[in-house]
This record gives C-alpha cells, structure tokens and sequence, in this order.
C-alpha cells in the first residue's frame, strides 16, 4: 500500500502533463506536493495511530486504517483532476504511518522471534513490490489503475482483519488474561519457548499495573516520561533508531525511487529508454530484498548492513562521476552503463539500508514506552522524508543528477562511519539483551513484555 503511494506519485505526473500535451497542466510546485503531502500528512496521523492502537487495540486500528485506504484509492481511481490526486495521497499518509508506527508493533507482538526478522524483511519487501507494481502500471496503462489495484489490496486487508485475533499483548494490557493466553496459543503454539514467552507477558502486565495502581493524576505520568526520557535505556536506543530510519531517505533511494522516471529522462535523453530503465531499477531493488533476506539467516545484520551500504556508495559516486563526464563532453552517453551502474546501486543499497533500517530500528526500539518512542521516530522520519521529497526536484535544477548522486554518496558514506561505530549488533539477541546494552544492568534484570504498553491509559 506505502509502495502504490510512492509509485504513484512517479507516474501520474508525466501521465497527467502528456494528457494536456502541456507541462502547465502539473505545475513544479504541485508535483512536488503530490510526491511529498503524504510524508507530511504521516507526521500527523503517526500520532493518531498510536494512540488508537494504544486504546482500542490493534485489530480494531488496523481496520480503521485499511478502510481509510479504500476511500483513498477509490477517489485515486475516479479522480477527473490533480487536486483529487493530491487528497488522495493526503489520506493516504495514514497508510505511510501505520507502516512505521503499527505495523512494527504488530509484526513483533504476533510472530515468534525466530521468524521476527524475516517478517520485518517482508514488510520492507513489500514497499518495493508496490513501487514496482505502480510504476508498471503506469508505464504500459492509465494511471488509474493504481488506484483500482489498491482497492483490491484496501478489501482484502478488510476481510483478512476480520479473521485475524487481536494482539496478545494488548488483550494482557486490557487484563483480559483468558483472551490473551488462546490468541497467544493460537498465534506462537504451545511449545516450551512460546508457553515461557506467554508467563512472562502476564506477569509483566500484573506488575505494570500495580506500579500504575499507585500513579492518580497526570502530573506524575508527564513526570515519570520527563525523567525517562533523560535516562541512558532511551534516550540512546531512540536516538540510534532515528538515525537508522533516516538511512533510507537520506542515502537517495527514496528521491530517486520516487523521481526515477524524471532522473532517467535527464540522463538518457530518450523517454522510452528511461521507462525501461525505471521497471528495471524496479526489479533489481525487489531482488536486492530477497537476496538481504537469505543472507539474514546466515550473516550478521551489522555485517549485511556495512558491507552493502558501502557497495552502494561505490556505485552512486561511480555513476555521479561518469554523468558529469559526460556533461563535460569527455565521455558519450552509454545507457547501458548507465543502468547497470543504476541497478547495481539498486540491489546494493535495497540488500543494505531500505531492508536493514526498518528490521534493526524495530529490534532496538527500548521497551520502556514502545509505543511512544516508535511515535517519536516515526514523526521525525516522516518529516524529513517528506522535507527531503519536497525540496528534491530543487536540489536537481540546482545541483544537477550528478551533483545529487555525489550528496548522497558523501552522506551515505557518513552514515557508514557512525553505524561502524556506535550501532550495536541485533541478530540472534532477544529484546531484553538488546536493551541491557544501553543500561547499567545484565539482561535477566530486564523485562522484556513491560514496555509494549507503558503509556497511559
């Protein structure tokens, strides 16, 4: 659904100037709207959705959130002009931060934690496969069968909610213990690891509620936040998680995802070569998932993470000092070249961080107030994806393809350095392990279930 919102966005622009035979028809500042209300809008609705999850439970928000989607890409669908097209990507931004706020939570609270990772991968994947779909779409058909397709996609999140249970986890916030412990059972089965996991969620609740039983008015909620917030368990772990989220959009996959049948056009000179061009990007970035998500079972995320980033860096900085030979006139434009040095920045760069960030944030999320700190990263990343989706068709006009690439490349490289540094390794560590690292105390002293719903009810 996220996917089919930033394929979109790539699409309909050029479809709609084509249509009018006028680029007046979209104007810049407009289709940099298009392409950026919904991360703005995300920054609203993250809040919303947190504390909708938080209140009502998953399942409940979870609907609320797919019907939403259905009315969005139905008015996508019959739009007749681009200020439809505009509040559809508008209300399409709860779609983008429920994908960063609910559903971390829901991929983590109903699968065990030997399938954690893969599901996470998934989740990423799935982005992907939506761009591509869109951006396929959109080059063969009319732009509005996007729109029909997230129909589809909005039905059959409708009717799947339907049979799906609610979280564990929030049926034993709830103190609904007999609910908890089948949805538990029926979700992870009864083996010995799932059985211990299940003990330690409601007695984690118990506890949680009698230290809240002593707590009466909102003065000591705001002051046990305001004294949590400068402790080492999150101030860290928040800070770490942030930085990792923001790889995504500030290492240049996201603008030139997004712009990529604009970037092609300027590079290659030639419109149906830059189609071409963007479903094969499309393709290789989809691979570069699958391929992440073996080696996950077998390599260390840190490791995957490094040594593909710096892969990407070679690529981008290679094809921006090959573009700007070629403005120079010292080499001819190859479009050969320029796609595979394209696409192997697609793979690498989707193998490392567009997989990774999202897969280790949500393992170093701390467990005192989850659900708040995953708002806080997910408010901060989405303004600043849609600050950076805003401002990038600027940055082009002013710098170029080739003065963008070497950005992105020099920030790339700066992230590389403090991941190198202070990101600490997640694979195979459980959730209480990981956050004994950012505290002064040994893994056992840690309560892994407590944090999953530490805001106030």
């Amino acid at each position: 659904m996220k996917g089919l919102s930033y394929g979109a966005s790539t699409v309909v622009v050029p479809q709609l100037r084509r249509e009018a035979n006028s680029t007046e028809a979209v104007s810049e500042a407009m289709a940099s709207w298009i392409t950026s209300v919904a991360d703005f809008s995300a920054t609203i609705w993250v809040i919303a959705v947190t504390l909708a999850s938080h209140h009502i439970g998953r399942k409940k928000t979870w609907l609320v959130v797919a019907i939403n989607s259905c009315i969005a890409y139905s008015l996508f669908y019959f739009s007749t002009n681009v200020m439809h097209i505009f509040i559809s990507q508008l209300l399409l931004g709860l779609t983008l931060a429920t994908q960063s706020s609910l559903s971390l939570m829901v991929i983590t609270e109903y699968s065990s934690p030997q399938y954690r990772g893969v599901f996470l991968v998934l989740k990423s994947a799935s982005t992907l496969w939506g761009m591509w779909c869109a951006n396929a779409i959109g080059t063969f058909f009319h732009y509005k069968y996007i729109g029909l397709l997230g129909v589809m996609c909005s039905i059959y999140n409708i009717i799947s909610i339907c049979f799906i249970p609610e979280s564990p986890y929030w049926l034993a916030f709830k103190g609904r213990y007999d609910e908890c412990r089948a949805t538990h059972r029926w979700l992870k089965g009864v083996d010995e690891k799932s059985e211990k996991e299940l003990i330690g969620i409601i007695e984690a609740q118990n506890l949680l509620k009698k230290s809240e039983h002593k707590k009466h008015s909102i003065k000591s909620y705001l002051r046990k936040y305001i004294t949590m917030v400068f402790q080492p368990g999150f101030y860290k772990p928040v800070f770490l998680c942030t930085v990792v989220m923001l790889m995504y959009c500030c290492t240049g996959k996201l603008v030139f995802g997004v712009y990529a049948l604009e970037t092609m056009k300027k590079i290659m000179k030639d419109q149906s070569t830059a189609y071409i061009a963007m479903l094969t990007l499309d393709g290789f970035s989809v691979l570069g998932t699958y391929l992440c998500c073996i080696l996950s079972k077998f390599v260390k995320r840190k490791t995957i993470l490094l040594f593909a980033f710096t892969i990407a860096v070679m690529f981008l900085s290679s094809l921006s000092l090959y573009v700007y030979l070629v403005k120079l006139n010292i080499l001819s434009v190859n479009n050969y070249l320029c796609i595979g040095l394209f696409s192997g920045y697609s793979l690498a760069i989707c193998c490392g961080p567009t997989i990774m960030s999202g897969t280790i944030a949500g393992e170093l999320y701390p467990l005192k107030a989850r659900s708040f700190s995953v708002c806080f990263v997910a408010i901060a990343t989405k303004f600043i994806s849609g600050l950076i989706l805003k401002m990038s068709p600027y940055f082009f006009k002013t710098f170029d393809f080739h003065g963008t690439a070497l950005f992105y490349s020099l920030l790339s490289l700066g992230f590389i350095i403090f991941i190198y540094k202070y990101v600490p390794e997640t694979k195979d560590h459980t959730l209480h392990e990981i956050a004994a690292l950012f505290e002064n105390k040994t893994p056992k002293e840690t309560t892994e279930m407590t944090p999953l719903h530490s805001l106030p009810s």
